[in-house]
């Protein structure tokens, strides 16, 4: 079984996601139900922390380009922080490293809004 963890907090007007375990098609809708929740409570800026992210599969980066492009028609936007080298790998490799900007600690993604 998949173990997905998951936590948010706000800092100003940015909301900060961390993610950690895996993101892979069995936890991927349960993330997207809770990146759903914070953009429907108003989060328009919002950086997700991958430091601790060990697996992600096409299902969860599907949630995130699809967080981000519901975002981006409210003037939003979905930055990515503290990337680990496994993950950068699979962005890489699947060509998703240029759909994000992507930061390597969180203050710095918040600062970039």
């Amino acid at each position: 079984m998949s173990v997905l963890q998951y936590s948010s907090a706000k800092h100003g007007p940015v909301t900060l996601i961390t993610i950690g375990g895996s993101l892979d098609a069995e936890t991927s809708p349960k993330f997207h139900a809770k990146i759903k929740g914070e953009i429907e409570k108003g989060a328009k800026r919002i950086v997700c922390n991958l430091e601790r992210l060990d697996y992600i599969a096409s299902a969860g980066l599907g949630v995130l380009i699809s967080a981000n492009d519901e975002l981006s028609k409210q003037g939003g936007e979905i930055r990515l922080s503290a990337m680990n080298e496994k993950i950068i790998k699979i962005f890489k490799l699947l060509g998703f490293i240029n759909l994000f900007k992507i930061f390597e600690n969180d203050q710095k993604a918040i600062d970039s809004f």
